[in-house]
């Protein structure tokens, strides 16, 4: 029998072994901890995937911001190590995610103030150190109509649509019935019953947003998004009736330029989720610095997720790319097992454009892009 660390004990002194034995048991109640906090939060709000940075992932936001950018394509990537400090089987991390799109403008020039978006979008998140795991793929499509004179106003419509696909590996879960009095013991049965391994099922997302820059100096946006619309299914033990639920998504926020030679943006945020008896708060401001050289600036933010996390952010902006980094600061009920370390988060979006090309400014999220 190999306990959990993954070293025999059969050549150890009797003592010895007494005393690693214990050690085992708790290391082994600490993996079952990890897995029933996995579980109770996969089963509250975090049923979804969101991120800090959300505006440095606006396709996965809501489908209608998807070709709403000042450039040709755009390419976007985020990585998200969340509660790091808990311990787990492997000694990795509880939650990671991964999330990478790329979504463009068709016919640039052939609509006149109008455009319209396409895009795809790629999503890869762990939980339980890789116990359960998600992958996402989705297609998205956006119409933005101009409702203003030289394209100043747009009102958005997008929709999004795909495949998920979970995978649960039992054999990296620790059972109740498998810890033995020498620790977690694998060879002996689980005691569970369950229908599959991996499930597959269609998704649907909806959205609709409005953005303006009325003057040259200010600039909003307002953005509602619709997730799950069909409500799928989603059992590994073949419940029909359990459903994920519908994830409502309000966001919204301005731009107000100043200082020296427009060097400042102040940029007020906020960001509303609800997904059945669960609702997530995040408000908070970011601030943009645009140095002397008109391709390098600077970026920072304060956020705060009610009863939940404060979070920190940082950048740059080199030429057409941006690199964006942010810290949550747990004070939830769960700040006892995260120490108060939530997540850090690394995010970076490139806009491709054409030199000498003139595209319609179009007011952006928070930071600023």
């Amino acid at each position: 029998m190999h306990p959990i660390g993954g070293q025999g004990t059969k050549n150890l002194p009797p003592f010895q072994l007494k005393s690693l034995n214990y050690n085992l048991i708790f290391n082994g109640m600490k993996n079952v901890f990890t897995l029933l906090l996995t579980l109770i939060v996969s089963c509250s709000f975090a049923q979804d995937i969101h991120f800090s940075q959300y505006w440095a992932a606006p396709v996965a936001m809501n489908p209608a911001y998807t070709g709403k950018f000042n450039g040709l394509f755009r390419a976007t990537f985020n990585y998200r190590n969340q509660w790091f400090t808990i311990p787990t089987m492997n000694s990795g991390s509880p939650y990671q995610t991964f999330q990478a799109s790329v979504d463009g403008n068709v016919l640039p020039t052939s609509l006149g103030n109008n455009r319209l978006g396409v895009g795809a979008m790629f999503f890869n998140d762990k939980a339980g150190n890789g116990a359960l795991q998600t992958n996402t793929g989705m297609v998205s499509i956006a119409y933005h109509q101009s409702v203003s004179q030289y394209g100043r106003s747009h009102l958005s419509f997008g929709i999004q649509a795909g495949v998920v696909n979970k995978r649960i590996n039992f054999q990296d879960l620790i059972f109740e019935t498998q810890l033995d009095k020498y620790g977690w013991n694998p060879s002996l049965p689980n005691g569970e019953q369950y229908g599959g391994k991996s499930i597959l099922y269609p998704d649907v997302t909806i959205g609709a947003a409005f953005t303006s820059r009325p003057k040259d100096r200010f600039a909003f946006n307002f953005g509602y998004s619709l997730h799950h619309v069909a409500s799928p299914r989603e059992s590994f033990i073949g419940d029909q009736n359990n459903r994920l639920a519908r994830r409502h998504v309000v966001q919204g926020g301005c731009e107000i330029t100043a200082g020296y030679q427009d060097q400042w943006t102040i940029s007020p945020v906020f960001l509303f989720m609800m997904q059945s008896n669960a609702q997530m708060y995040n408000l908070g401001v970011g601030v943009n610095y645009q140095t002397t050289n008109e391709n390098i600036g600077i970026y920072g933010g304060a956020f705060y997720r009610v009863k939940d996390a404060a979070v920190l952010n940082l950048g740059v902006d080199v030429y057409n790319a941006r690199i964006g980094i942010s810290y949550d600061m747990n004070h939830s009920d769960l700040r006892g097992a995260s120490k108060a370390q939530g997540a850090v988060e690394l995010a970076i979006v490139y806009i491709f454009k054409k030199q000498n090309d003139t595209y319609i400014q179009y007011p952006s999220y928070c930071p600023k892009f």
